[in-house]
Formats: structure tokens, C-alpha cells, sequence
């Protein structure tokens, strides 16, 4: 399909690019508790493994952040295309009622203050929370509790797993119909669908200003 000639609404490539987004947010999650274990098992003795922590929690914390505003985005747009698009109206609201935990770590996300009172703004807090511990744990026992794996709890209340896999399936249930990502296989393929959306965006708004 020819960039010049799009298929889909704008509303289609928006939510597509909110879920791709959150993917690799959850991606990049996942890469950021690697390199927490590692840390934790190689720099426990070393002066300097306080802040280098403190670091590397506080990009974990980042992309958790990210993950969770590009869900709450995409929800926004596939209930619009469930009122536009009957034959997504199933999967739209599975994904929008699946999430709907989400809403509630909006006004928490933007105002940590109580939380970071009652904690004392602690990583161990914060590891506790995402159920990287067991919530009476008083530390981290072990390195490898430090994994980000499908069980951690995005905004304290939405396993990473199951979040992930509904962005995924969505997202390919989008490609499927309306054929947003061509495949490349010279480069990499996340940012080959990055690039193929980007472009088509680009031209939905390019076909909108000329009707305008």
C-alpha cells in the first residue's frame, strides 16, 4: 500500500502509534530491570551503588510513567474508533474495560507527594509496590528480585504481562485490517513499524490540510 494513499483515519494511526509506543516502553522496562540486577550483583560492595541505583530506579519509574500515559492515551482512541468501526468495537472495549484500573493511578502519578510521605520517597517502596517483593519484605533479598518481568505492577495496580499482550494483540489486529506496517527486514523491526506509521500519519494529515 502506497504511502500517498492511506486507508485508515487519522484516529487508526494515532491509536496504533500509542500502542507501538507503549510496547516499547514496556521493552524498555524490562531492559531497565536487567540492568538493575546486574548492578545489584556486581556493585553491592561499592561506594557508589547508592546512586547508581537510585538512577537506574528512577528510569525504570520513567518508562513505567511513559508506559502508562500512551496506555491511557490509546484508550481515548479506540473508544472512538469503537463508535466509528463496529468490526473493533469487541476487542476496543476489552482494551479500554481492561485498563480502566489505569485511570486511577493518573491523579497518584502526577502528585506523589502522600505516597513519597508515607515511604519516605524509599526505593524499597517503590519495589514493594510494583510486587517485586512481598509487600511485608522489609529489602531486597536477592538480586534477582530485582527482575521486571510480567508480574510487575504497572502504577501498582496492572501486571505488566497481561497489559502488554492486550496492547499487542490490539495492535495487531489494527495491522491486519488496515495493513499499517510494511515489513522490512534490513532494520530493525520495531523501527521499521515506527517509521512505516510515522509516514502514514504524515499523510493522512497532509490529505486532511489539502481538503481543508
Amino acid at each position: 500500500m502506497a504511502v500517498e494513499a492511506p486507508r485508515a483515519p487519522l484516529s487508526v494511526y494515532m491509536l496504533a502509534d500509542h500502542l507501538d509506543a507503549a510496547l516499547a516502553a514496556g521493552e524498555d522496562l524490562i531492559a531497565r530491570g536487567h540492568d538493575w540486577r546486574a548492578l545489584a550483583e556486581d556493585s553491592q560492595a561499592d561506594a557508589d551503588f547508592a546512586f547508581a541505583q537510585r538512577d537506574l530506579a528512577e528510569e525504570v519509574r520513567g518508562y513505567e510513567l511513559m508506559l502508562a500515559a500512551r496506555i491511557l492515551k490509546a484508550r481515548e482512541h479506540a473508544h472512538a474508533l469503537a463508535l466509528i468501526d463496529n468490526r473493533f468495537a469487541a476487542i476496543a472495549n476489552l482494551f479500554v474495560g481492561g485498563t480502566a484500573i489505569l485511570l486511577d493511578s493518573v491523579q497518584e502519578a502526577g502528585d506523589a507527594r502522600d505516597d513519597d510521605f508515607e515511604t519516605g520517597d524509599a526505593i524499597v517502596a517503590y519495589i514493594r509496590s510494583r510486587g517485586l517483593i512481598a509487600p511485608e519484605a522489609s529489602n531486597v533479598l536477592i538480586p534477582a528480585q530485582l527482575t521486571i518481568d510480567e508480574q510487575f505492577l504497572v502504577a501498582k495496580r496492572l501486571a505488566l504481562g497481561p497489559l502488554l499482550d492486550m496492547a499487542a494483540a490490539f495492535l495487531d489486529a489494527l495491522d491486519t485490517h488496515y495493513e499499517l506496517f510494511d515489513e522490512d527486514t534490513d532494520q530493525d523491526p520495531h523501527a521499521a513499524k515506527a517509521k512505516t506509521l510515522a509516514a502514514r500519519m504524515e499523510a493522512v494529515r497532509r490529505e486532511r490540510l489539502s481538503l481543508d
